[in-house]
C-alpha cells in the first residue's frame, strides 16, 4: 500500500488504520474476491497487496507465503503509479523485471495484472492483482472484471474502517457516560448543563426534572412537562413498557442500559440509548434518574451500512453467476466449460480413463432468425438447452459454446456411450414440438486418445467431425475417425 505522508489528521488516521489492518486476519470476503479474480482471469493465484514507503505485504493468499518484500521488488509499486490496469505479460521479456527476485525465484512470477485499491478520498492502499507462473494475455472482459472486483475490495476495506470507527464512537460515548456515576450531586449538575437528554422521575412516574437538551429534542419548553406521567406523554403501549422498565430499575437498585424508540410531537421517531438508575432525594425517597444519548443518526447509518452490505452481497452473487452461466439458456458458458475441460482431460490422462466431447450445431439457424425473428431463434436455443440439461448424465457438463453451438463434456465415456447420448439427444430434438418449423441439429463426436496433449485438441477433433456431418447433409452425428 502506498500511503502518502500524513499532512492532515484524516490521513494520519488512515495510516494508523492500515497498520492495524496489516496485523489482522484477511476478511473472508476479500479472500473470496481474490479467488473470484483468479477464476475469472484464468490464473492460479489472486492477491490483495498492501504497500507502505518501504515494504509490500500479501494480504490475502493461502498459496504464496512470502511474508513481506521490499518495495523496490514489488510489481504493485509500478501499478500504483498509473491509472487503470497494469499488466506484465511476460516478466522475463520486460526490462523492469528481468532480474527481479520475485521473477528469478522458484516458482517465478511470469505474469502480473493489477489495479489500484484506494480510499474514497484518494489514499492509495495497494492493489488487487492476479499472478501466473507462465506468460499470458487477459481479454478485455477479464480486464474489466478485474477492475470491477478491485472496486469491490476497496469497498470492503472501507466498510471495515467505517464499522471500526462506529464501534470506537460508541465506546467513547460509553466512557463519557461512566463519569455520570461519580456522585449524585455531580450527576445532577451534569444533567442541567450537559448536551445529553437528562431527566428525573418520582416513584409514581411523574417528571420532576428534565434538562434543556431533553426539552429541545421533544419540542417543548423547559417546564411544560413537569409533573406529567408517561401515560400523559406517550402512547398507551409505549407508556406501559416505559413504566414497567422504570419499576424494574428502581426495584433492582442498579443502572440499566436500554435502547428506546420514542415518537416526538412532530411525528419523528428518536432512537435513544438510555441509562436509567435509582437515586434518592434528601428525604430518602426513591427516584428514577435517566440519561439518554440520541443515536438516531447512528442507527440510520448502521441501517445504511447493512443495506449496502446486502446490495454488495447480491452484486457479488450476480457476478459469480455471470462468470459461469450463459444467461439465455441457463447452461454453463464457454469459460466454465473450458476450465472443466482442462481438469477432466488432465485427470483422464493421468488415470487412463475415457473422455469424450460432443459438439452440437443448430442446422440452418440463420434462416430461422431471418424468417421468424431473433426472438424465435432465442427460443430454439433455450429449448435445446433444456433438452441437453434433461438428457445428459449427472457427471456430464452441457454448455453453450457460442452462437448456436453447444458442447457436452462426457467424463468416463468412450465412443460407444457418447454415441448413445448423441442418439438420445437427436431423438429428443426430433420429437420436440417446435413452434414454427421442425428443428434439426448436426453433431460431431471425438473420444480421448493417447496422441492428444490437451483438451482443446479433443474439441478440435469434435469440431472436424461436426463439419463432416454438415457436409454430409446435416441432421446427423459423425464420429472423428482419425
Amino acid at each position: 500500500m502506498s500511503l502518502r505522508r500524513a499532512e492532515s489528521e484524516n490521513a494520519r488516521l488512515w495510516a494508523l488504520w492500515v497498520r492495524d489492518l496489516l496485523d489482522s486476519n484477511p476478511e473472508p470476503e476479500c479472500e473470496e474476491l481474490t479467488q473470484l479474480s483468479a477464476g475469472l482471469c484464468g490464473t492460479p493465484l489472486g492477491l490483495v497487496t498492501l504497500l507502505d514507503e518501504r515494504q509490500q505485504w500479501f494480504r490475502a493468499s493461502e498459496t504464496l507465503k512470502l511474508g513481506d518484500t521490499p518495495r523496490e521488488a514489488a510489481f504493485c509499486a509500478h501499478a500504483v503509479r498509473q491509472e487503470g490496469l497494469f499488466v506484465v505479460k511476460d516478466s522475463l521479456l520486460d526490462a523492469r523485471f528481468g532480474s527481479n527476485p520475485l521473477v528469478t525465484a522458484d516458482p517465478p512470477i511470469r505474469f502480473f495484472a493489477g489495479t489500484v485499491l484506494s480510499t474514497p478520498d484518494g489514499h492509495i492502499l495497494g492493489t488487487l492483482c492476479v499472478l501466473d507462473m507462465t506468460p499470458r494475455i487477459l481479454s478485455q472482459e477479464q480486464a474489466q472484471a478485474l477492475e470491477i472486483l478491485a472496486r469491490q475490495v476497496s469497498a470492503r476495506l472501507e466498510l471495515r474502517m467505517q464499522r471500526k470507527a462506529l464501534e470506537q464512537a460508541l465506546s467513547d460515548k460509553e466512557k463519557a457516560t461512566g463519569a455520570l456515576r461519580v456522585s449524585e450531586e455531580l450527576f445532577r449538575a451534569f444533567m442541567n448543563a450537559s448536551p445529553f437528554l437528562s431527566y428525573i422521575k418520582d416513584a409514581a412516574g411523574r417528571l420532576l426534572f428534565y434538562n434543556r437538551a431533553f426539552a429541545q429534542r421533544f419540542g417543548v419548553s423547559e417546564y411544560a412537562w413537569l409533573g406529567r406521567t408517561d401515560e400523559q406523554l406517550w402512547s398507551r403501549r409505549l407508556s406501559k413498557s416505559v413504566r414497567t422498565h422504570d419499576l424494574e430499575v428502581m426495584a433492582g437498585g442498579r443502572m440499566v442500559e436500554t435502547e428506546e424508540h420514542i415518537r416526538g410531537t412532530d411525528g419523528t421517531i428518536s432512537s435513544l440509548r438510555s441509562f436509567k438508575f435509582p437515586c434518592h432525594d434528601s428525604a430518602g425517597n426513591v427516584l428514577l434518574a435517566g440519561v439518554a444519548v440520541d443515536i438516531s443518526e447512528e442507527v440510520a447509518h448502521k441501517a445504511e451500512l447493512e443495506r449496502y452490505h446486502r446490495e454488495l452481497e447480491e452484486a457479488n452473487d450476480q457476478l459469480r453467476r455471470l462468470a459461469v452461466t450463459d444467461e439465455l439458456t441457463g447452461l454453463r458458458n464457454r469459460r466454465a466449460f473450458e476450465e472443466r475441460l482442462v481438469m477432466e482431460f488432465s485427470m483422464a490422462r493421468r488415470r487412463k480413463r475415457e473422455l469424450a466431447v460432443l459438439l452440437i450445431d443448430v442446422d440452418n439457424f440463420k434462416l430461422i432468425n431471418d424468417r421468424y425473428g431473433h426472438a424465435a431463434g432465442d427460443e430454439v436455443l433455450r429449448r435445446l438447452g433444456m433438452i441437453l440439461r434433461t438428457t445428459v448424465r449427472l457427471p456430464d457438463l452441457p454448455a453453450r459454446y457460442g452462437g448456436e453451438e453447444f458442447v457436452v463434456l462426457l467424463p468416463e465415456s468412450g465412443e460407444e456411450s457418447a454415441m448413445g447420448l448423441a442418439r438420445r439427444v437427436m431423438a429428443r430434438v426430433a420429437a420436440e414440438e417446435w413452434e414454427n418449423e421442425p428443428v434439426t441439429i448436426s453433431m460431431g463426436m471425438a473420444a480421448m486418445n493417447e496422441s492428444l496433449v490437451n483438451g482443446y485438441q479433443l474439441v478440435e477433433l469434435a469440431d472436424e467431425a461436426l463439419y463432416a456431418a454438415k457436409r454430409a447433409g446435416k441432421n446427423r452425428v459423425m464420429v472423428h475417425s482419425g
